[in-house]
């Protein structure tokens, strides 16, 4: 029995569709197990983002202290604060860009990325990479596409861990500082998207949670 054989036992008796992939970057062992299945990969694509951005910056393409405007057009659901803050602040790109991955900020990603040329010119450098499964979704440029229930974005295990690989310091100064969202609010009766599909928190009732959750999955 291998830590593959582990991995496999451990999911499969789990609901759901799983792929996993780990190499080791000293000895170039791999576990793996349906690797190259291509599954919603979410907001763990920001790492591509963020790859594709620094290598604007290094290359020169790219001014990190360009600002950019915040508007209404920007405001998307999710993760971050951006989209609570006024009109008229203007971060930079290497703001935006931290903000990306710190607090996970969907308004921030929206912004850098149409900075950075859009969604395809992001598929183009993770293609060209060697990493063509890890795709930003290039239908989704309005909150009304985000909540229409289309993927944010979508990769296989390999390529979404390989990319890894490819991170500057740039890259790695910023998700050294990432914050983990997510385990304090799962231990609170609080959601903290609740508010924007109608739900007041904290939410009590459990004859409303099946409607919360399947509302919040189609947000996300």
């Amino acid at each position: 029995m291998g830590l593959a054989d582990d991995v496999e036992n451990a999911i499969s008796a789990q609901p759901g569709v799983f792929g996993f992939y780990a190499r080791n970057l000293g000895t170039d062992e791999v576990v793996e197990g349906d690797a190259d299945r291509v599954l919603h990969a979410e907001s763990a694509i920001k790492t591509c983002i963020l790859v594709h951005y620094s290598r604007l910056v290094t290359s020169g393409s790219l001014d990190p202290t360009a600002r950019v405007p915040l508007t209404d057009d920007n405001r998307f659901i999710g993760t971050g604060v951006l989209r609570y803050l006024a009109n008229g602040l203007e971060p930079t790109l290497e703001d935006l860009a931290w903000l990306m991955i710190i607090v996970s900020d969907n308004t921030a990603t929206a912004m850098l990325v149409q900075a950075v040329g859009g969604p395809a010119a992001v598929n183009a450098t993770t293609a060209a990479l060697g990493y063509p499964t890890a795709r930003l979704n290039e239908t989704i440029t309005t909150v009304e596409e985000a909540l229409a229930g289309e993927p944010f974005s979508t990769s296989s295990a390999r390529d979404l861990a390989e990319i890894y690989t490819k991170l500057d310091e740039r890259c790695r100064a910023m998700l050294f500082r990432q914050q983990h969202l997510i385990g304090l609010p799962r231990r609170l009766p609080h959601v903290s998207m609740a508010v924007d599909v109608g739900f007041e928190m904290p939410v009590r009732v459990s004859e409303a949670l099946p409607d919360l959750i399947g509302r919040l999955v189609d947000l996300v």
